[in-house]
């Protein structure tokens, strides 16, 4: 149960990452970010909080860890998996 816990750690933290980087920096997500800057203004906290990995990651966090510590079990982990898979893939791409 222990290592299934941390697996289920590790695997949420890279899943956090990925999701902190499509927010923050993907096309995909632009829109989003446009909407936020338009009704908020570019100097508003809402902005900030949208386009500050930091930021965000902290609130993905928030969502994602307590599902990782709270039912570290196979189906967890194989969500989160997708999600670390595309950063880890991601990163391996992006070392060129």
């Amino acid at each position: 149960m222990r290592m299934m816990l941390i697996v289920s750690l590790v695997v949420a933290t890279f899943a956090v990452a990925r999701v902190t980087r499509f927010i923050v920096d993907d096309q995909l997500s632009i829109g989003l970010r446009r909407w936020v800057l338009n009704k908020w203004g570019d100097d508003s906290w809402q902005a900030y909080l949208s386009t500050c990995p930091w930021c965000v990651s902290i609130w993905i966090s928030l969502l994602a860890m307590p599902a990782a510590v709270i039912w570290p079990n196979k189906w967890v982990i194989a969500g989160f998996s997708v999600l670390a898979a595309s950063m880890v893939t991601g990163l391996l791409l992006d070392k060129d």
